[in-house]
């Protein structure tokens, strides 16, 4: 009797610290591309560009690509950027509900500005000796 006393608390142990482990998410730096200065970038060719992922919660208990979709999100947006720099980011969560469960979608809004191309050295680049 004991014995099962002793395996009953130990599955609820490791049931409960995997539906924890199951519900952490990363957090993400947006912090990386974006714009520190005004004067790297060129101002009036911005482009407005979208990430978008989408996770779903089955039966309001299993997530199913939940806790990485903030990543997903801002890798598409990295990928659309190319080497632009990112401003006026705009993250959105929006939801809707399903028959068996709920679906997630995380949406990163965001001007991706090119860089401004390096000044000319005044002696056109060439070399004296």
């Amino acid at each position: 009797m004991t014995t099962l006393r002793v395996v009953r608390r130990l599955a609820s142990a490791v049931l409960a610290g995997a539906l924890l482990v199951g519900c952490q998410g990363m957090p993400l730096d947006l912090s990386k591309r974006t714009v520190t200065d005004r004067a790297q970038i060129d101002a009036y060719k911005g482009r407005r560009i979208v990430g978008e992922a989408t996770g779903f919660q089955l039966l309001l208990f299993i997530p199913i690509a939940i806790n990485n979709r903030y990543q997903t999100a801002y890798n598409d947006l990295l990928r659309q950027a190319g080497d632009d720099l990112l401003s006026d980011v705009t993250v959105t969560e929006s939801w809707q509900w399903a028959a068996v469960g709920t679906l997630y979608t995380t949406r990163i809004e965001a001007t991706a500005y090119p860089r401004k191309a390096p000044a000319p050295t005044q002696d056109g680049g060439s070399t004296r000796r």
